[in-house]
């Protein structure tokens, strides 16, 4: 199964490792940290110009972490998985 996360961009389940509200994770200083080491790796892929509003942590290619920043709310991506049979 693929969850949809917008701009044609599909992820598979088993690759996907978790979806994290923007407004609520950025306040740890870790979370922070994490997200600046991925950008500067070039492991950032933001989707669409709006303001992001979540991040999909997905395994890449090469078995390292992949971010998705997303204008869709968590709550919407929850709701795509859940109509696509995710657990």
């Amino acid at each position: 199964m693929y969850l949809h996360l917008g701009q044609g961009v599909m992820v598979r389940d088993r690759d996907m490792i978790g979806i994290f509200d923007l407004d609520n994770t950025t306040w740890s200083f870790r979370t922070r940290r994490f997200l600046e080491r991925a950008e500067r790796e070039g492991r950032v892929a933001a989707l669409g110009d709006d303001l992001p509003r979540s991040f999909v942590l997905a395994e890449g290619r090469d078995g390292g972490p992949v971010v998705y920043l997303t204008p869709l709310s968590p709550a919407a991506l929850a709701a795509r998985a859940g109509r696509n049979g995710f657990e």
